[in-house]
């Protein structure tokens, strides 16, 4: 039975259900269509500027939440919200819910501008996000222990892998598309754009990341589709 759950640490509150569909944005999606299957889910995440147009029959056409980093924020924010037509950029981010990570001290001044009743921002609150995550894991030595590794190595979750940690935390069993644990992340590449493009962020140990959702997977927290 499909249920909404309350997606702890955001605020203001936002409720989402459980038949939830994560979509990634490695390149091995395109190896299926999957569009179909995740246009069935009740509720569609995606991340950041990741595009749908012309990749439908792999990637889906619906999004009702969009999870994006301070960078997308801020331009977003910048942005004449008004004009829909150039999907190349992400003013198509308008008729999504947007929840934003990690973010910063000049988004904090900016959140304070925004009517947070329009439900439709929501922010990650919690300073000790981090520890609360690694320590929800306590039952499970070896999650807890990679957590505890990126904690000592100052890694920034990136925004699919603290999505992830929300919906475990808040009791949600999320299905992932588009999420190649197996990837040589010195090769990583978005569907949409080619290798060379990406830049690999030293904030983030993505392979650890990677290790840590197989994990999930094990143990039956999580669905990886591939």
């Amino acid at each position: 039975m499909k249920k909404n759950k309350l997606l702890k640490f955001l605020k203001p509150n936002i409720n989402i259900s459980d038949d939830l569909a994560i979509v990634g944005s490695s390149k091995s999606i395109l190896k299926k269509n999957f569009g179909k299957e995740i246009d069935t889910y009740q509720d569609v995440i995606r991340f950041n500027k990741s595009p749908v147009k012309n990749y439908e029959k792999f990637v889906g056409s619906k999004t009702t939440i969009r999870v994006v980093n301070n960078v997308v924020f801020e331009f977003y924010q910048s942005q004449d919200n008004s004009n829909q037509k150039d999907t190349g950029s992400i003013n198509f981010l308008e008729k999504t819910k947007i929840l934003t990570i990690n973010f910063s001290k000049i988004i904090e001044e900016k959140k304070k501008k925004i009517l947070i009743n329009s439900n439709k921002y929501f922010f990650l609150e919690g300073k000790f996000f981090k520890f609360v995550c690694m320590f929800y894991f306590f039952y499970k030595l070896d999650i807890f222990r990679d957590l505890f590794m990126m904690l000592i190595k100052k890694k920034k979750f990136s925004v699919g892998f603290a999505t992830i940690l929300l919906c475990i935390i808040s009791g949600i069993k999320p299905t992932l598309f588009g999420f190649d644990v197996s990837e040589d992340m010195s090769l990583r590449s978005h569907y949409w754009e080619s290798p060379e493009v990406v830049k690999l962020s030293e904030r983030h140990d993505l392979n650890m990341e990677h290790t840590i959702i197989k994990k999930f997977n094990f143990n039956n927290l999580i669905r990886i589709i591939s």
